[in-house]
């Protein structure tokens, strides 16, 4: 399985558009092999709002499901200024391990 973690940013006097977006039915769906893990909200820094969502899917999946991701987090982006970003994760003992063998 791969982790997928996305970071959104939202600046502050944008938070309750951004909010009434977030609660939106007509959102893009997940597909069914994407799994949300976390989602967390961070302080506010430099006037902006950060949060992260940590995503599952199977390795055989990973560009499908960062379309999706794509296409939900665009659909996020309707509010001005909101920007986020797509990272693929790694277990930390994996990561150290492949870099000693180089």
């Amino acid at each position: 399985m791969v982790k997928i973690m996305m970071v959104g940013k939202t600046p502050h006097h944008k938070l309750n558009e951004s909010v009434k977006t977030y609660m939106r039915t007509d959102k893009p769906a997940y597909p069914d092999f994407l799994k949300k893990l976390e989602n967390w909200i961070a302080q506010i820094t430099d006037d902006r709002l950060k949060s992260y969502a940590v995503y599952e899917c199977p390795d055989d999946k990973i560009v499908e499901s960062m379309a999706a991701l794509a296409k939900r987090y665009n659909f996020y982006a309707s509010v001005e200024g909101y920007t986020y970003t797509m990272e693929l994760l790694t277990e930390a003992d994996a990561a150290i391990k492949d870099f000693l063998k180089k």
